[in-house]
């Protein structure tokens, strides 16, 4: 009779064991079919259409994996994301990445509420697809325009100052430069340093920076600027900010921004066209 504990324990034991083991089983079983699933999907949309017949061998695959209406929307946004990665990978959209990848979108049925925190970097993947094809975004302007004049790029942004220290280093962050006349395509290379974190730059104002068909104009809480186009000669790209370069007279103004990269494609595709320069289309 002392023995029985030592039994039922051992029962115990095994039917835990056995238990383990069938949950792992059936964890490894749906872990397999998922795969199988997403790896099918990967293949299916690798050309940007999904036919009726691959369509019904996901709903097979999907009925034989026990595979619920969530987990094939997250499959459904995994592969998506993976699309998105790949074309913005060399920093650049073409136009049948652009295609294609709305075509994976609609085909997989996802919303712009599906893609969550991607929809940024849709929304910033078309433009810059738009811009490599030479076409300005037209955006409304919430500052006076003269008769005539198209606003194409809006960003919120701090005007800063260069000081000039008797001591320190001699020149700021490191930068990226492209002329304004420059024939070749805007591609971002190389390191870039923060004008955030540079000693020789102050915030001085708080506003906006509205590139239009025409100028360049900063509306700030303090100060208000406008550059013409024909006065540009270069802008210098930092990992946070801009450092336009002006001439007649030889000046310069740094802005702290939230998209540096697009707004300087923006600048420097509207200043070619405002200068009547044939200047391709530019993109990040």
């Amino acid at each position: 009779m002392r023995s029985l504990p030592l039994v039922l324990l051992s029962l115990l034991g095994l039917i835990a064991v056995a238990l383990g083991l069938g949950l792992w089983l059936v964890r490894s079983r749906r872990r397999a079919n998922r795969q199988r699933y997403r790896a099918f999907l990967e293949e299916a949309v690798a050309d940007g259409i999904l036919t009726q017949e691959e369509l019904a061998q996901l709903r097979v695959l999907r009925d034989e994996g026990d595979i619920t209406d969530a987990e094939a929307r997250m499959l459904a946004l995994s592969v998506y994301r993976r699309a998105l990665a790949q074309a913005m990978a060399d920093s650049r959209v073409t136009p049948e990445e652009e295609a294609t990848l709305q075509r994976v979108q609609r085909e997989l049925g996802l919303t712009d509420a599906d893609l969550g925190a991607d929809r940024d970097n849709v929304r910033r993947m078309r433009l810059l697809a738009r811009l490599e094809r030479g076409q300005l975004p037209d955006v409304e302007s919430p500052v006076g325009l003269l008769p005539g004049e198209r606003g194409h790029w809006v960003v919120h942004a701090t005007l800063c100052e260069r000081l000039a220290l008797p001591a320190g280093p001699a020149s700021g962050p490191p930068s990226q430069l492209f002329a304004v006349d420059d024939t070749e395509p805007f591609r971002v290379t190389g390191q870039r340093g923060s004008l955030a974190r540079s000693p020789l730059v102050l915030p001085m104002d708080l506003g906006i920076v509205v590139v239009t068909s025409g100028a360049l104009r900063f509306q700030g809480a303090k100060v208000q600027l406008q550059f013409p186009h024909e006065r540009l000669r270069r802008v210098a790209l930092f990992t946070d900010g801009l450092r336009v370069d002006y001439a007649d007279p030889p000046r310069s103004h740094y802005f702290l921004l939230t998209d540096p990269e697009i707004t300087a494609a923006v600048l420097l595709l509207a200043a070619g066209r405002g200068r009547g320069a044939a200047v391709p289309g530019r993109t990040a």
